[in-house]
């Protein structure tokens, strides 16, 4: 071999040794920033209404507002990436969040929690959370990013925090709790400052037509953009819907209070094979195939749901339904990144999460409205089974309409 020879298979091991470690820091920050705030609020919830004398509708609001915020801020989020960097982005929201746990540890009264959960706390999660996680995947491992963007986004601390937080709770209480969670975040600090964008490569694949980012209003005329916002916005929202009202539906099909909290938990272990498991699944068939595929299967699942009432039956149709919800992100930022381009996939993306919103923050409480009229889930699971059945549809089409856009060189819609 010669010696450039020897220096390029050196610096091929460089850069996948560095591709590896991104993914392992993006990982840590996305477990970290959604394990540790949505794992130790579960948990907390009942202490925090007997310590600021609350009801459980208004414990609610906390991470309602977290989640609301994360969309709001998307936009924001986007336009810090493309001008400070993402390394600078993600610190931000590191402090922004363990500042706000530090402010829970002493809130003072109830309107100051909600208020630490909504600025602080989810602003600084739509910093350094998944959105930048899958960013940072996105751009070291071109051109095929699936996988790694699947990886990232595996929440394994969603399901393993809950488990260490209720023997600390007891033994800490609320202040050291929260106290504790904000020196989590501090151990991240590192782990954040080795982020890097990759080196910049002559052979690089491009993936847009355009090399300039499209302003907002001309990536919101594009009719792509608005099939994936509803899309996934469904998608996503079938599943926040799930892990709110699947206890409840439990209960109702006649089950036990542990069998109803096992489902519960079974929807939380899914979701962590369903991250990874969506993204190696779209490396191989592509993208919109992957979210036709999500959608079919959580069609049939939210249907075979009104018929099926013993624990056995339901609990893989709830793993469907957690696998599903948790792996619509990654495959959506893989899409966006082959429909819009690398360059617009972070402006993209943080659009979408405004767009998306509404459906994420409203189908919950619609669905429990639904509930309360009808006298029962029935109509909601038929509802949510009808449209993740058209979100089916609707990625089907872009499917084919990618394949047939590859094949003919056709403009872009």
């Amino acid at each position: 071999m010669t010696a450039s020879g020897d220096q390029s298979a050196v610096s091929a091991r460089g850069k996948g040794a560095s591709r590896r470690a991104m993914a392992l820091r993006g990982f840590l920050c996305q477990n970290v920033a959604i394990g540790c705030t949505f794992g130790s609020f579960g948990v907390a919830v009942p202490t925090l209404q007997r310590h600021y004398g609350v009801g459980s509708a208004m414990a609610s609001l906390c991470l309602a507002l977290v989640v609301m915020m994360m969309g709001l801020g998307s936009p924001l989020v986007g336009r810090m990436i493309e001008r400070i960097g993402l390394r600078a982005t993600m610190l931000t929201g590191l402090v922004l969040t363990g500042l706000g746990n530090v402010a829970l540890a002493y809130a003072p009264s109830f309107p100051f929690v909600l208020l630490a959960y909504a600025l602080p706390i989810g602003l600084g999660l739509a910093m350094f959370g998944p959105f930048p996680a899958s960013v940072l995947a996105a751009r070291w491992f071109q051109p095929n990013p699936g996988t790694a963007i699947g990886f990232v986004n595996t929440p394994v601390l969603g399901a393993l925090v809950p488990m260490a937080i209720a023997p600390l709770l007891t033994a800490l209480g609320l202040t050291g709790l929260f106290l504790l969670v904000a020196c989590v975040h501090v151990l991240l600090l590192p782990v954040i400052h080795g982020i890097a964008d990759p080196p910049e490569s002559a052979d690089a694949p491009v993936l847009v037509q355009a090399a300039s980012i499209a302003p907002p209003l001309r990536v919101l005329s594009r009719p792509l953009f608005w099939l994936i916002a509803v899309g996934s916005g469904i998608l996503y929202a079938s599943g926040v819907t799930g892990s709110s009202h699947v206890f409840a539906l439990g209960i109702e099909s006649g089950l036990g209070t542990d069998s109803a909290a096992m489902l519960l938990s079974i929807m939380g272990a899914a979701s962590i094979a369903g991250a990874f498991g969506a993204g190696m699944l779209c490396s191989r068939i592509g993208a919109p195939l992957t979210l036709a595929v999500i959608a079919g299967c959580m069609a049939l699942a939210w249907l075979a749901l009104l018929s099926l009432h013993e624990f056995a039956h339901m609990a893989p149709l709830i793993g469907v339904l957690g696998a599903g919800a948790s792996g619509v992100f990654p495959v959506v930022n893989v899409l966006v990144g082959q429909g819009f381009g690398l360059p617009a996939t972070v402006r993209v993306v943080g659009l979408l999460g405004l767009a998306t919103l509404p459906l994420s923050f409203g189908l919950p409480p619609l669905v429990g409205m639904l509930h309360d009229t009808t006298g029962g889930y029935a109509a909601s699971e038929l509802a949510l089974s009808a449209g993740c059945g058209l979100v089916a549809v609707i990625f089907l089409a872009v499917a084919r309409w990618s394949a047939g856009r590859s094949r003919n060189l056709s403009p872009a819609f």
